[in-house]
């Protein structure tokens, strides 16, 4: 992690899960126990952020003008998609 500003703050977790921690960073997971939180918030963040990114797509699964408008946008480019296709495997041959 980067040398970024920090905040130190304090939080009750259940024993459970500080013995859990422990024995993780115990068998190398992590550096250290404070790390360990670092990493999983930072990756349980993430995945709420993705959630909320899919969620914004949900509706255009729904909006029939929307699906239109791909439906059409696949056909105009089949042809170039496929020319795409054919230079790049000529390429690789190469």
């Amino acid at each position: 992690m980067t040398s970024e500003a920090r905040t130190r703050l304090t939080v009750d977790l259940p024993k459970a899960l500080v013995e859990q921690a422990d024995a993780l960073v115990a068998r190398g997971a992590a550096r250290s126990r404070n790390r360990l939180i670092i990493e999983a918030v930072g990756a349980y963040l993430k995945q709420l952020q993705e959630a909320w990114i899919d969620a914004q797509f949900s509706p255009m699964a729904r909006d029939k003008r929307y699906r239109n408008e791909q439906l059409q946008l696949d056909e105009e480019f089949t042809h170039s998609d496929w020319e795409a296709l054919k230079l790049r495997e000529a390429s690789e041959r190469k």
